[in-house]
């Protein structure tokens, strides 16, 4: 299936209502994600990145359908024995469909501290979605989990200890394990770093990379971190205001960015000479994040922009997200080439 694509996103929207209720005031509607689109091949990790804000988590709890979207379509494509594939409409699945679908598409959360029941020792958390959706002999089960622990890098005699005495990066690959354990072929990484110690986040970056390159994981790996997104990522999607405003290879989106927002992202990321890191000019963007309540007209970006604050183009019309080079889209209408790291 190599250079397939495994999940397609075209015009996901999503709104929320706020507002009214039982304190009254006015209502309104809160545009979180703003026709979203992306497309990540099979084997391969797209990195979502942006503002706190933007959107991201959003984005992937609506592709998932842990939340309903507003609109648009998610399609997954799932490879048969026969080596053919078969598309599934995630957005339009019933019930008994999505049960089914879940198996094939897992996320693992941010806080490892807070995505674990406290109150489960680590065998009955990686049992409990066996019992669930499987139909496994107890045995069976115990052997699945002691495999899971075995994968992500623990020993299996730890079933019977509880979350509080794990480390923070044993939480988090018991929360990998639990996510395996249906043979998914689609992973949502929400931030599964950031809550850990940096020596930490090497370790499970490089568990996260053993794992895809040996079951043939396709990642959609959410991150504030650019550092860890030029790490694992094979490409890289940059999100301003619910909107895609800068799609790319990882490598083409560092050495050649070309939407001002990207420009300021990277420029933000500390170069490891120091000699570099003198001479390069950080980009410092005026004002704030506009408030998805009410967003500008036109581009998005153009109230804190160096280069749209100045165009009324930037000002009245927003520029559609269009692909300047090959694999290269951009959502500007000033775009500008220029190696950043």
């Amino acid at each position: 299936m190599n250079g397939d694509v495994a999940i397609s996103v075209r015009d996901l929207v999503k709104t929320f209502e706020v507002g009214g209720g039982f304190l009254g005031g006015d209502k309104g509607e809160v545009s979180a994600v703003a026709g979203v689109s992306f497309d990540i091949e099979f084997g391969k990790t797209l990195g979502l990145v942006g503002e706190s804000g933007c959107g991201k988590s959003t984005t992937v709890r609506c592709a998932l359908r842990l939340i309903e979207p507003t609109s648009g379509e998610v399609i997954l494509q799932r490879p048969l024995d026969d080596n053919s594939s078969e598309r599934i409409d995630i957005l339009s699945a019933d019930r008994k469909q999505l049960t089914r679908l879940r198996q094939a598409m897992q996320i693992v959360f941010q806080d490892p501290f807070a995505s674990l029941n406290p109150r489960m020792s680590v065998g009955q958390t990686l049992r409990e979605p066996l019992e669930v959706h499987k139909s496994l002999t107890s045995e069976e089960r115990d052997a699945r989990v002691a495999d899971l622990l075995r994968l992500v890098g623990l020993n299996p005699r730890i079933v019977d200890r509880y979350p509080h005495e794990f480390s923070g990066g044993q939480r988090q690959r018991i929360g990998i394990a639990r996510a395996l354990a249906f043979d998914p072929e689609f992973l949502v990484l929400d931030e599964p770093v950031s809550a850990l110690d940096v020596s930490i986040q090497a370790q499970v970056l490089n568990l996260l990379e053993e794992l895809q390159a040996e079951l043939g994981l396709t990642y959609l790996f959410i991150a504030h971190d650019i550092a860890v997104v030029r790490h694992i990522c094979h490409d890289v999607a940059v999100m301003y205001l619910g909107k895609v405003v800068e799609r790319a290879e990882t490598e083409t989106l560092f050495t050649r960015p070309m939407h001002p927002y990207t420009h300021a992202l990277l420029s933000a990321v500390p170069a490891p000479d120091p000699e570099t890191e003198r001479s390069r000019n950080r980009i410092l963007l005026e004002g704030d994040v506009p408030s998805p309540l009410n967003p500008p007209s036109g581009c998005r970006f153009h109230t804190r922009c160096p280069i749209g604050r100045d165009q009324e183009i930037c000002r009245v019309e927003e520029p559609g997200l269009n692909e300047l080079e090959d694999g290269h889209w951009v959502a500007c209408h000033f775009p500008e080439v220029k190696g950043v790291i």
